[in-house]
């Protein structure tokens, strides 16, 4: 079945309207393994090192099942990237879709507009009608996996399940026939219902918050050094699943209201709500800390840290920011910092 690519870092894109096409949304992560060679010479290096890492994967070529891109609105470095994309890429679809940065009844009214238009776009381009009811039963079925993937969640809470584990059925849900995510997740449901919880009492209870982190092998990585990921505020997380659309209202207007709505990403405004969603988990989740992660040049989440880092203080919660470059060698280097915090917490 052919595929959408969605290029995107804040879980924005409508993926209802693209399985009201018949196409299946395909979520687009990076690949820590590679140097984005080719990358560096469209984008200066002190551009975000997950979205040039992205275009370097773009460059090489992606699954051929991948007939179009679409972008959304995020930060100022993604929104400009998509501009490199149409010069880079040869995709006979593209669409960049505009995410308001804004939560307003304008931005509201823009949003719905603006997905009107890609629903024109998808039809003519793809020869698809994209009905009121195929819309409707496209909501239901990812209100399904988003209520799959909250009650799955909750075995983190119960020391069940490994923060690593659940990161890895997130993107496959975001990347997988949405048929078969369900059926996984169905499964997967039922074989935690019968594991017993960790034995180690020692595992510090953190929520991980900050930039996309895509590479689950930085999860593990965290688990090794003694952190449990009991809750997160990530788009590979929370932010793809926390709220449910309304099944009742104008499907159009259900989803522009779903994604103003939901818990805020740090591009948005304004986005110091940012700081009242995350501690909010951490007074339900009763965490030992928290670890907010920047991918090296990620100017949304740098501008959030300060702020940050003198609330929690105030609130005496253990706060650790640490800026990270997207490379699985560089996180070694980064394990005495990890470890101390873990020590203090």
């Amino acid at each position: 079945m052919k595929k959408i690519g969605i290029f995107d870092s804040g879980v924005e894109t409508p993926e209802e309207i693209i399985l009201a096409a018949g196409l299946i949304p395909y979520r687009l992560f990076g690949d820590p393994t590679i140097e984005p060679d080719k990358a560096n010479e469209h984008i200066p290096p002190t551009h975000c090192v997950w979205t040039r890492n992205l275009l370097e994967k773009a460059i090489k070529g992606l699954d051929e099942d991948i007939i179009g891109i679409i972008g959304t609105h995020g930060c100022d470095r993604t929104n400009r990237e998509f501009d490199i994309w149409l010069e880079c890429l040869n995709f006979d679809f593209m669409f960049f879709l505009n995410s308001p940065r804004k939560r307003d009844e304008s931005a509201l009214k823009f949003f719905i507009d603006d997905m009107k238009e890609l629903i024109t776009q998808l039809e003519d381009h793809f020869n698809v009608k994209i009905t009121t009811e195929k819309l409707r039963e496209s909501i239901k079925k990812m209100n399904n996996i988003r209520s799959l993937l909250k009650e799955i969640s909750e075995f983190r809470k119960k020391m069940i399940l490994k923060g690593s584990e659940f990161h890895a059925l997130v993107k496959l849900a975001q990347q997988q026939d949405k048929d078969e995510v369900v059926k996984i997740l169905e499964s997967k449901l039922e074989e935690f219902k019968t594991r017993n919880p960790f034995l180690d009492t020692n595992i510090k209870k953190v929520i991980l918050t900050g930039s996309d982190i895509d590479d689950t092998e930085f999860i593990k990585y965290l688990e090794e050094l003694g952190f449990h990921i009991i809750i997160d505020d990530l788009g590979v997380g929370t932010k793809y699943f926390w709220d449910l659309i309304d099944e009742n209202e104008e499907p159009i207007v259900a989803l522009a209201k779903y994604h103003l709505n939901k818990p805020i990403h740090s591009t948005k405004f304004p986005s110091y709500e940012r700081f009242e969603v995350i501690k909010k988990l951490a007074e339900i989740y009763e965490v030992d800390g928290i670890i907010n992660i920047a991918q090296k040049f990620c100017e949304p989440i740098l501008y959030d840290h300060p702020y940050m880092n003198k609330m929690f203080k105030n609130l005496e919660i253990p706060y650790l920011f640490v800026e990270v470059t997207y490379n699985r060698e560089s996180y070694k280097q980064l394990s005495t910092r990890f470890s101390a915090f873990a020590e203090i917490i």
